[in-house]
């Protein structure tokens, strides 16, 4: 099968996804240090092809088609795993000999997974860890397409998915609210005090449990949260928040690394429970990955 692979087509695909991100021939041929012609050549020739049309050109710039933007994730799926495989290479080359794919969110590469990986290479000298960033509501696909690798987030309901599962932290909330806001100077309020206020909340496709598992706790004190923007990340929440767009809900790990514009007001009626959890595919066999969840057992126990 492979011999009848063009090879031809990966490099095309990701010429392709380069004039997506740059929305330009000009500037993605600036950044792949080529000249236009040559690269446009490429995308005719992908196109013909394919019998696709990928991309849009217009007097502003280039965007995707409808089928183009069908196929991109896809391209970005494979340059993910080609950096995995460059990693890899590069670590081979420098006397590592086992290397463990970890998807984590935000928090988890911010937080706890700094700790683990400091642990992990201070026992097992040989080993190597790839980090990536990944949302929770992918971590199912991750862990489908990469069976022997690591995922952190805040997780969906496995389903009957064979997953072991370990809890690393478990938080309550806190509201982070400008700094202009009537109840900033109080330091800590009740969630009920906030019935009537504008929420920024993460979108449902970010992680469809634990996004429901604010709303809920809303809901339990007697309101439904006005959600005034739904946000792609924790970061982003607090950004809109810092703009006086509303009242962002996020795990207390982010009190530590606010900007001067907002405060994080604890919650005095909610106990924690937003849980940042390890998960991996129990159906792949990986003494790697089963020594890392070792390792990260110790960790836990530790804390």
């Amino acid at each position: 099968m492979l011999n009848r692979f063009d090879y031809r087509l990966v490099r095309q695909l990701l010429l392709f996804a380069v004039i997506v991100e740059e929305k330009s021939l000009r500037n993605a041929a600036r950044r792949l240090n080529m000249s236009q012609p040559p690269l446009k050549a490429q995308i005719d020739e992908l196109e013909a092809r394919l019998r696709i049309k990928l991309l849009e050109r217009s007097p502003r710039g280039v965007k995707a088609t409808v089928e183009g933007e069908s196929l991109l994730p896809e391209v970005l799926r494979f340059v993910g795993h080609a950096q995995e495989l460059e990693f890899a290479v590069k670590q081979i080359q420098a006397g590592h000999r086992a290397l463990l794919t970890v998807a984590a969110v935000h928090e988890a590469m911010l937080g706890w997974l700094p700790r683990f990986r400091e642990r992990l290479l201070g026992e097992e000298t040989g080993f190597s860890i790839f980090a990536r960033e990944i949302d929770s509501g992918d971590i199912a696909d991750e862990l489908q397409e990469n069976p022997t690798a690591l995922a952190i987030g805040y997780i969906p309901d496995p389903g009957r998915a064979p997953w072991g599962r370990l809890v690393l932290t478990r938080e309550a909330p806190v509201v982070i609210a400008p700094r202009s806001h009537r109840l900033a100077g109080r330091g800590t309020v009740t969630l009920t005090e906030l019935a009537r206020e504008d929420w920024v909340l993460p979108g449902r496709d970010i992680s469809v449990r634990y996004v429901d598992r604010l709303v809920a706790l809303c809901i339990e004190h007697g309101f439904s949260p006005r959600v005034r923007h739904e946000v792609a990340s924790t970061m982003q929440q607090i950004a809109y928040a810092c703009c006086g767009q509303g009242l962002a809900l996020v795990p207390e790990f982010f009190a530590g690394l606010l900007p001067e514009a907002v405060v994080a007001l604890r919650l005095t009626d909610v106990e924690p429970c937003i849980e940042l959890t390890l998960v991996w595919n129990t159906s792949a066999a990986s003494p790697v990955r089963d020594r890392a969840v070792e390792i990260a057992r110790e960790l836990v126990a530790s804390q």
